[in-house]
């Protein structure tokens, strides 16, 4: 196992403590092996000169001291024997001189263990992990840099503590199943909070590992932190916006929906409930259930063909809600591309028409009830947006004035149409219009190509008078019908009214000749009486002129009575006179 210890950390970042501690042991036991009489192997005491020099991981200064040892070894039996060798010195040396080279190779050894270690730990150092090794007491045996750039403490800080404590250790399992877990499988992984140095909490994913030593025995734990916090904010994020999108589409008036690229239908919104349909089908076609059989055949024909081609979906259906009752819908869809062009999924909405459907029925019924009324009383519309004098004009308008339906309307159109003798009373009720009169009542005539005068009756009111741009509302009706009926009904009335004085002649005959008698009675009568009053001896003549006078009055009056009965006999319009009531009571 390794370990991080405060006192591990001088001697091996200042080797020259320990090469002058080695070279000081080193010439210690030279000086006593060479120059004291004692009979035993000083020289041994050289690897303690080997280990020193060892611990500093230099290699090369390793090899030369376990030579230099050889060599002060050699040198001290010489230096301290004669020529005559005695077989304990030579043992002795023998042993030395083994024990200097046994170290030296268990040092070379170790060497080369603790350099592959320490590249193994400065690879764990380079990871961006946190590596925290603790033992079974939860005290950290191991920090590494992950782990100080994480959490904040060092690695002189961490060691030694109860890993959980320094940590503040939350997790939705408690510590103690987590250990059972460890201990039972002898891996664990799941998600953790901690605390860093500077007191704010971290979310992390933790693996560990339990490593145990030969004998099966837990030693220590290994767990390799990543610092997730940001991620499970973002996901955090991800799913409060897809919650809000969720919410969204589920809101929308409409069904929502979306299909692999086969079309095969994977989501559904709430809306579907309505029409009982309350998650996707991976079985079975859904359409075929909620659209009428008498428009399932083109929708699905329509269908098949969008997703052979990639054109857009468009389709008016009638769909069946829970309540068994079918109502129309706009069925739309697009297709989602990637980069190469190729359709990964569709999205489409149901919208529900029924209402709009009803309207433009209803519509369709009103202008058609409109035009055929309109066609009946030989009535147009006319629509006028003032100042520019944009026109709409119905059917019926079109058939009024003659002309074709692809003709853009226009006040020049009417003035073709015009009779000459109106063209400046037409003129004038357009000016009349753009002063902003409120009524606009004009009769005027039209001269037909064929030659044939039409007879209109044009009434507009100003439908906006307070905006920007005004706009009459106006209907023009043909009345060359109504006209020549009136005239004919006109002629009609005077032919009857002739007939009718012609008829009464006969019934009044007796009336007239008592009329025209007593007049010509009187004259004669007159006449009779002027004649005697001549005859006389002595004339009257103031009784004559009287006579006269009253003849002269008797034969106008017999005039008048036949001059009113030959006007009343002819034929001419009627004429309008003053009538004294009370002459008419005298005579």
């Amino acid at each position: 196992m390794i370990f991080r210890s405060h006192a591990d950390e001088p001697m091996r970042h200042d080797p020259r403590v320990l090469y002058v501690l080695a070279a000081a042991v080193a010439l210690v036991v030279f000086l006593i092996d060479a120059f004291t009489p004692l009979d035993i192997a000083i020289a041994v005491l050289y690897v303690v000169v080997v280990l020193l020099v060892a611990s500093t991981s230099s290699r090369p200064a390793a090899i030369l001291t376990s030579w230099g040892c050889v060599a002060l070894t050699v040198i001290a039996f010489a230096m301290s024997h004669d020529e005559h060798y005695s077989g304990g010195p030579v043992a002795r040396c023998l042993v030395s001189l083994l024990a200097i080279a046994t170290a030296s190779v268990l040092a070379l050894r170790n060497q080369k263990s603790t350099a592959t270690l320490q590249e193994q730990l400065q690879l764990l150092d380079l990871t961006h992990d946190a590596i925290v090794v603790y033992d079974m007491n939860d005290l950290i045996t191991f920090w590494n840099q992950g782990a100080e750039q994480l959490y904040g403490w060092t690695t002189q800080q961490a060691i030694g503590q109860p890993v959980h404590e320094l940590t503040q250790t939350r997790s939705s399992v408690s510590l103690d199943d987590i250990r059972r877990e460890l201990l039972r499988s002898g891996r664990w992984q799941g998600e953790l909070q901690h605390v860093r140095n500077d007191g704010t909490t971290v979310v992390i994913s933790s693996r560990w590992a339990l490593w145990r030593d030969a004998k099966g025995k837990p030693r220590a734990v290994l767990a390799t932190n990543n610092d997730i916090t940001v991620r499970k904010q973002m996901e955090g994020e991800l799913r409060r916006q897809k919650d809000e999108l969720r919410a969204t589409i589920d809101a929308i008036p409409g069904m929502v929906w979306s299909s692999s690229s086969d079309g095969r239908l994977v989501f559904i919104n709430r809306r579907w409930n309505e029409l009982g349909v309350t998650c996707v089908e991976n079985d079975g076609d859904i359409w075929r259930s909620i659209v009428h059989p008498d428009d399932y055949g083109a929708m699905q024909h329509g269908w098949r063909e969008a997703i052979a081609t990639g054109a857009p979906f468009e389709s008016v259906s009638r769909i069946r809600h829970s309540d068994g009752i079918y109502r129309w819908m706009h069925i739309g869809a697009e297709p989602l591309r990637d980069s190469a062009g190729k359709i990964l999924r569709w999205y489409g909405v149901n919208t529900d028409i029924e209402e709009r459907k009803q309207a433009e029925q209803a519509l369709a019924r009103s202008e058609a009830f409109l035009s055929d009324a309109q066609r009946l009383s030989r009535t147009g519309s006319i629509a006028t947006k003032l100042p520019g004098g944009e026109m709409w004009w119905s059917d019926e308008t079109y058939r009024i004035f003659g002309y074709s339906k692809d003709v853009a309307p226009g006040f020049q159109l009417i003035l073709a149409r015009a009779h000459p003798e109106d063209i400046a009373l037409m003129r004038q009720a357009y000016q009349q219009s753009l002063a902003g009169v409120p009524l606009i009542d004009l009769e005027h005539r039209l001269a037909m190509p064929d030659g044939s005068v039409k007879h209109v009756h044009y009434v507009a009111r100003l439908a906006a008078p307070q905006s920007a741009n005004p706009e009459y509302v106006g209907a023009l009706m043909d009345v060359t019908e109504r006209r020549a009926a009136q005239e004919a009904l006109d002629r009609s009335t005077a032919e009857l009214a002739h007939v009718t004085r012609v008829t009464m002649l006969g019934e009044l005959a007796a009336s007239i000749a008592h009329e025209v008698t007593q007049p010509l009675a009187a004259i004669a009568t007159c006449g009779d009486a002027a004649l005697r009053w001549l005859n006389r001896p002595q004339p009257d003549l103031k009784e004559v002129g009287q006579s006269i006078n009253q003849m002269i009055h008797d034969a106008r009056r017999a005039s008048d009575v036949i001059r009113q009965i030959r006007s009343m006999a002819q034929k001419r319009d009627p004429s309008h006179a003053v009538l004294d009531l009370n002459a008419i009571v005298r005579e």
